[in-house]
């Protein structure tokens, strides 16, 4: 019976160690398209020498929750819009940046629209004031995803 769970054991050993690493391309170009933009943000910031914006950023996934599962989130503020204890904090405003993603044919396209938002009785305001979009492409001879373009917009 020993044997058994030693050879079992070992079997169980040799699996996990050959075993693929699972890697979420996901959120690696998420990652990439916000990774990206902070860093362009970051040069014009230390230009002017107001580190303000960034130190007060928050990021915000489609559906205004805080986007919190990439690596890079943990440079930026989060908070859940919609939670009645953040209204004071809404009341005096806040900047944001809210990432939306679509998947059309093999493109995957990563737009981040820079906001201002704030509350004032029970009525949520979403400035725009730009962003970027960041698209990717899958290459099937590559099997990878490579990245297309790189565009900030803005007003």
């Amino acid at each position: 019976m020993k044997k058994i769970f030693l050879v079992v054991g070992i079997l169980a050993c040799c699996f996990k160690v050959n075993a693929q690493q699972n890697k979420d391309e996901y959120k690696l170009m998420v990652d990439s398209a916000i990774s990206t933009m902070y860093t362009q943000y970051l040069d014009v910031i230390k230009k002017q020498r107001s580190d303000y914006y960034l130190n007060n950023l928050y990021l915000l996934n489609e559906q205004d929750q805080p986007l919190n599962y990439v690596p890079s989130s943990s440079k930026f503020k989060l908070i859940n819009i919609y939670d009645t204890r953040n209204r004071k904090l809404l009341s005096k405003g806040i900047y944001a940046w809210k990432v939306f993603t679509t998947l059309k044919k093999n493109q995957f396209t990563i737009n981040i629209v820079n906001f201002y938002i704030t509350c004032k009785k029970r009525n949520y305001d979403f400035s725009n004031g730009g962003g970027s979009t960041t698209v990717f492409e899958y290459s099937c001879d590559k099997d990878n995803w490579q990245l297309i373009t790189f565009k900030n917009w803005g007003i």
